[in-house]
Order: structure tokens, then C-alpha cells, then sequence
């Protein structure tokens, strides 16, 4: 045997460490207990370092211990890496409880590497059953401090927890049980620009309130207040995902105004050029008192439930909106709009943009609505102004949208498949009656001057009454400078309504792995013109 051979053989049988299998890096658990007995534990994987801290005891004035009969006032995370830490929350409910666990406070302390440039927030939060809320009974409202909030002003990829809930409260004072202090409050989650591929917000639902006005101690009536639940998120929202946007319209904004309820902002960074834009916003069933505003774009929207004063602002134009149970009380606002899917109708609610509305399906009646196309509405400004008085906490007054102004090239394609009363479908349309009071846009009148380029193609199923809002033209809806109008049948659009069929796999999100389980079975419905013949709904089971 040559020497050659022997050395390879005693080579190859040369032993060698074997290779370890990846590890993750567990830097902390905090686990205790809440007052109605629900077993909690968070979970700090990768970089960095997590603290809680109880409710104050009113008696020691001391915070109480983790396992005591108390609630969570604030977990504090520090020292966190972008690309691996992860905070893992769960919840083991006690008998009879609904298994939410309230927090206060969520903050991450700002620090920013002096090597990448970036800021070091989180990879992923996941706890699903832990909601922000007032739980300190030692609270103070402040017109310029949230009540309640989520700090992290490194941004973050994903974010999931339970909601927000501005009706709870576990303190001992009445009037702070029910949040009567007569003024605006806001629970506030602040997200900052996260290192790189945008945010996704998950949620169960959020839930804000209102006071009705209340008399002071002189006798005249105070204004009526609003708790606030406010997403202010810089940079790209992939999704923002509820299950539902619950409250209360007692004092909603007009439709032509921005405040209150639940707000949803993507809002641009001007230091790193990046654009406030949304992938997506769900919302799995009914949507009341909510709001969404960007700094740019937004792709599609969906809310499978009803809708009640919900409001949407684009500047820069905005894609698909999809509403299983009609679009009622709402209003868009937009650049451009390339879809609107309703299967049933649109009641009191208004479409504006400034380039072209594309295809707008009702799968019912529309009263009492405006669809205009064609009108300069200063969004930019307006936008900008929402993101200045989110910053200050001082959106208690409504941000008001100016009346619109006519432009050339408005283009409208509307399907309806109901009756139309008292409403306007107008494309470029410069009204009299503006000319002469600039806040008054009423349509209608034969001295209308329609501006180039303006065009509307309508088919009605239906009939029309418009002797309120076009007395001088009560058979007519459509004002534009060409108008193609038919009347006969149309096919309802076919959204997704409530219950919702559970995803055909596993939805995943970056630190995520599972936010969503599979199911067997998956339905899909496909959203016809109108006109057409519907496809066929194709169920496919996974084996």
C-alpha cells in the first residue's frame, strides 16, 4: 500500500466535532398573575432585556408582586436586535375568566446602532391575549398624555396582541371606572420605522368610547368627549389586520372630517425617503367609528361586516375596497380609486377623487350618497395635518376636508343593482351654485358647466328619485360631459361575508411562524363585473 493511500485513509478517519443543531437565544421569562386568576407568561427570545411592573397597591403605595391578585402596568423591553427578538406571550385562563390579561404601558427604549444606522427594535411581539388598557387605579388623565399606550420607537415587523379596550378600566374610583372626566383621551400605539420590510399589525379587536355631553357646575352643557384608540405607524403598513372596530357614533365626525373612534395611520419618514403606504387593512366583521389614513397609497381594504362612519384617506390613490354588508355612513377619499365591491348598498356615505373612479359595484340601493370623480381636495395638506395632531395628541377637533373643486378628466364606471334616491354621480361637474358660495355644491342646475374629458358609464337596475337633492333634475343622477347611461340588470359583486372560512394554510408573519392555523377545506369566491356570469364557487380539499 503506498504511502499516498495510507494517509488518505487515516484522514478520512480522523474524527471531527459534529455539527450543532441552531439554538435560540432565551434572554429572559417574567410569568404571574392578574385579578381574575389567568396565569401569564412572557418570553424574550433573542437580544435584549424585559421588565414588569404591577399595579401600585393605593395602601404601600409599592407596585404589587408578579404572582399577587393585580394587573400589569407596564412591561418594558431594552437592549433588543431587529432581526432576532421576539416577545412570546401566553396566557393560561382561571376558571370563569375570558383569559385577557391587561397591560398599561408596552415601551421599548430607543437605542440605534452606531454601525448599521437603523434603529433596534423588534423582529415580532406575539401575544394574543394580553389587551391594552387603563389598569393603574392611580391614573391621571392628561389632554396631552395617552391613557394607555404601545412605545416602540425602533418600529417593528410584527405586532400581535388582543386589542385595545378604552371601557376597561380596574381602578376604584367610579367616575374613572367609566373614563367620565370630561375631556378627549387616547390610547395610543406608536410604532416607529423598523429596519427593513415594513409592519404588519394583528389584532382581535379594538374598542373605543365617548361621553355624552355633561353639565358643569354652572349649569351650561359641556361637549361631548371621545376616547381614541390611535395606530400611528411610520413607514409601510403590510396589513392591519381586527376582527372588529367596535364604537360609538354619538359624536362621530362628518363625513367630510377626520377624528376620533379608532384611527389607523401610515404616515411617511421625509429623513430616510421612505413612503407611509398599506399593503392591506381586514377587518373581519363590522367596522364603527374607524378611520384609516396614509401619507401615500393603499392597496386594498376590506371590511366583511357593516360599516358605520368609517373613513378613508389616500392621497397618492388607492386600489380594491371590498365591503361584505355594504358601505353605509362612510366616506372615501382618494387621488384615485381603481375598485369599489359592495354586495348590498350605499347609504349616506360619499366616494371623492381627484383622477378616476374605475368599476363601483352596489349590490343594492344607493340614497343619499355622492360619488364624485374629477375634484381637487387638497389630501396631501390634510394628511400631513392629521399626522401633526396625532403627534400632539390633539386630534379632539376634526380635521376638516375643504369642499372639492372641479378638474378636468373625471372618469366614473358604476354598476347598481338597486334603486338610486337622492343622490349625485358627477365627473368633472363645476356646480352654480359653488361658483356663487364656494361651500355649496349642489348639482343639478342647467347652468353646470361640465369640464373636459369628463365621463360616466352607469347601468341601474332600478329607478331614480332625486327630487331633494336635484329638484331642478329629479330623474337624473349622472352629470358629466359624456354620460353612457343603460338601465337593466345587474349582478350583485360576491365579497366574502361573515363568518369567514378559516385560511387554507398556515398564515405566517416575519417572526411569526403561525398566526393563523390550516384548515382542510378552502372556499374561494371570485368578484364578477357586472353584467356577467358569476364563477362558480370551487371548494378544494387538502388531504
Amino acid at each position: 500500500m503506498s504511502m499516498r493511500k495510507h494517509l488518505g485513509r487515516s484522514l478520512a478517519l480522523r474524527p471531527s466535532a459534529e455539527r450543532l443543531e441552531g439554538r435560540q437565544l432565551l434572554s429572559a421569562t417574567v410569568s404571574g398573575t392578574d385579578t381574575a386568576g389567568d396565569h401569564w407568561t412572557l418570553t424574550l427570545q433573542g437580544h435584549g432585556t424585559i421588565q414588569v411592573v404591577k399595579q401600585t397597591d393605593p395602601t404601600t403605595g409599592a407596585p404589587g408582586t408578579l404572582n399577587s391578585a393585580t394587573e400589569i402596568k407596564s412591561i418594558t423591553i431594552s437592549g433588543t436586535d431587529p432581526f432576532d427578538s421576539k416577545l412570546i406571550g401566553t396566557v393560561t385562563p382561571a376558571a370563569g375568566s375570558d383569559g385577557r390579561v391587561f397591560f398599561q404601558q408596552l415601551n421599548e427604549v430607543q437605542n440605534r446602532s452606531n454601525t448599521r444606522g437603523i434603529g433596534l427594535g423588534l423582529q415580532s411581539i406575539n401575544m394574543p391575549d394580553f389587551w391594552l388598557g387603563v389598569t393603574d387605579s392611580s391614573v391621571t388623565t392628561s389632554s396631552t398624555q395617552p391613557l394607555a399606550s404601545i412605545n416602540i420607537p425602533d418600529g417593528i415587523n410584527s405586532l400581535r396582541f388582543g386589542g385595545v379596550d378604552a371601557t376597561k378600566f380596574f381602578g376604584s374610583n367610579p367616575a374613572q371606572s367609566q373614563l367620565q372626566d370630561g375631556q378627549n383621551d387616547q390610547f395610543l400605539v406608536r410604532l416607529g420605522l423598523p429596519a427593513s420590510l415594513g409592519t404588519s399589525i394583528v389584532v382581535n379587536k379594538v374598542i373605543s368610547a365617548s361621553e355624552p355631553a355633561t353639565t358643569s357646575t354652572t349649569g351650561t352643557a359641556n361637549s361631548p368627549t371621545q376616547k381614541s384608540v390611535i395606530f400611528d405607524v411610520t413607514g409601510r403598513v403590510n396589513l392591519f389586520q381586527a376582527n372588529q372596530i367596535d364604537g360609538s357614533t354619538t359624536n362621530a365626525p362628518a363625513l367630510n372630517s377626520f377624528a376620533g373612534g379608532t384611527i389607523v395611520g401610515a404616515f411617511n419618514d421625509p429623513t430616510n425617503s421612505i413612503l407611509g403606504q398599506y399593503g392591506f387593512v381586514r377587518i373581519g366583521g363590522n367596522a364603527t367609528n374607524f378611520s384609516v389614513v396614509t401619507g401615500d397609497k393603499l392597496s386594498n381594504m376590506y371590511v366583511g361586516g357593516e360599516t358605520n362612519n368609517v373613513s378613508v384617506l389616500a392621497p397618492d390613490g388607492a386600489r380594491n375596497f371590498y365591503f361584505g354588508r355594504g358601505f353605509d355612513t362612510s366616506s372615501i377619499k382618494s387621488n384615485s380609486v381603481e375598485n369599489v365591491y359592495a354586495n348590498r348598498g350605499m347609504l349616506n356615505s360619499q366616494i371623492t377623487s381627484n383622477r378616476q373612479i374605475g368599476d363601483l359595484m352596489v349590490g343594492g340601493d344607493v340614497a343619499n350618497s355622492t360619488v364624485l370623480s374629477g375634484y381637487i381636495q387638497g389630501l396631501t395638506t390634510v394628511a400631513s395635518t392629521i399626522q401633526s395632531n396625532l403627534g400632539t395628541l390633539s386630534l379632539s377637533t376634526p380635521v376638516t376636508i375643504p369642499t372639492p373643486t372641479a378638474q378636468a378628466a373625471g372618469a366614473i364606471h358604476a354598476f347598481i343593482a338597486g334603486n338610486i334616491t337622492n343622490s349625485v354621480f358627477a365627473a368633472s361637474d363645476n356646480p352654480i351654485s359653488q361658483i356663487i358660495t364656494p361651500t355649496n355644491q349642489t348639482f343639478g342646475d342647467p347652468q353646470d358647466a361640465f369640464l373636459p374629458l369628463g365621463t360616466i358609464t352607469a347601468r341601474v337596475e332600478g329607478s331614480i328619485h332625486n327630487d331633494t337633492a336635484t329638484p331642478k333634475m329629479p330623474n337624473t343622477a349622472f352629470y358629466a360631459k359624456t354620460v353612457h347611461y343603460t338601465h337593466g340588470p345587474v349582478t350583485p359583486p360576491k365579497v366574502v361575508e361573515p363568518p369567514l372560512p378559516a385560511p387554507a394554510t398556515p398564515v405566517s408573519l416575519p417572526g411569526i411562524p403561525v398566526v393563523f392555523p390550516h384548515t382542510t377545506t378552502a372556499t374561494k369566491t371570485t368578484v364578477t363585473k357586472a353584467g356577467s356570469t358569476p364563477k362558480a364557487t370551487t371548494t378544494t380539499t387538502k388531504k
